[in-house]
């Protein structure tokens, strides 16, 4: 079986001012993730190192990578991440915490963040495919661009609305009108986001879909 690999690092971490409050921080982010996204995992997000990372997801949930990669992203705003994904096999047996495994999902996902570092790019992928990692790096750092340019003001707007769902449910926990809400969002670009945000989940999924039948084939 192929599964999806993960690996986060923070950018500059040791030019931080406040780096430990930062790491304490990211631990933190490692257990509200594992709540939020369990079931869609198969190896539980670790902090590996004070400012790096890393998670394992079947094949079947590899949608929902990018959430979890923008969770990190906003959840500590104030910090820059890269990421890098690979599809692959293990070669070791599966843990349920991402650490202690070994395998071509997790030497894809270091290359990704090897090239992501090389690159200045927030999110670079490898394993599925020459042309779907082409498709997917390209929509992925697109996505994670409008990202970096929320306002403060947005992203608290955009985490409950991706939380919450519906604009009068954000504007009662934010206390502002429903117009308010719908200005925010129209401002930061979320509905073009969240498009292309599903654009990229269904890319992931055709990727792994095709390649887990040309390997069971």
């Amino acid at each position: 079986m192929r599964y999806v690999a993960v690996k986060v690092d923070m950018v500059s971490s040791r030019l931080l001012q406040q780096r430990g409050e930062v790491q304490r921080r990211f631990l933190d982010i490692a257990g509200e993730i594992n709540d939020r996204f369990g079931e869609h995992l198969v190896a539980e997000f670790v902090v590996t190192h004070g400012d790096e990372a890393q998670v394992l997801l079947p094949p079947s949930q590899a949608p929902w990578v990018f959430r979890v990669c923008e969770y990190v992203s906003l959840a500590l705003a104030e910090v820059e991440f890269r990421f890098g994904v690979g599809f692959g096999t293990l070669s070791t047996e599966l843990q349920p915490i991402s650490i202690g495994m070994d395998g071509e999902a997790w030497q894809n996902a270091e290359v990704a963040l090897t090239r992501a570092k090389r690159k200045r790019l927030h999110i670079a992928f490898c394993g599925f495919g020459r042309e779907s990692d082409l498709q997917l790096e390209a929509l992925g750092n697109l996505l994670c661009h409008l990202q970096a340019r929320w306002t403060p003001e947005q992203m608290e707007t955009i985490r409950l609305q991706s939380r919450l769902g519906k604009q009068v449910e954000v504007a009662a926990a934010l206390g502002i009108s429903k117009a308010a809400v719908s200005k925010r969002l129209t401002a930061a670009g979320w509905h073009h986001y969240s498009r292309g945000r599903v654009a990229l989940e269904r890319l992931l999924l055709q990727a792994v879909e095709s390649l887990d039948k040309t390997y069971e084939g």
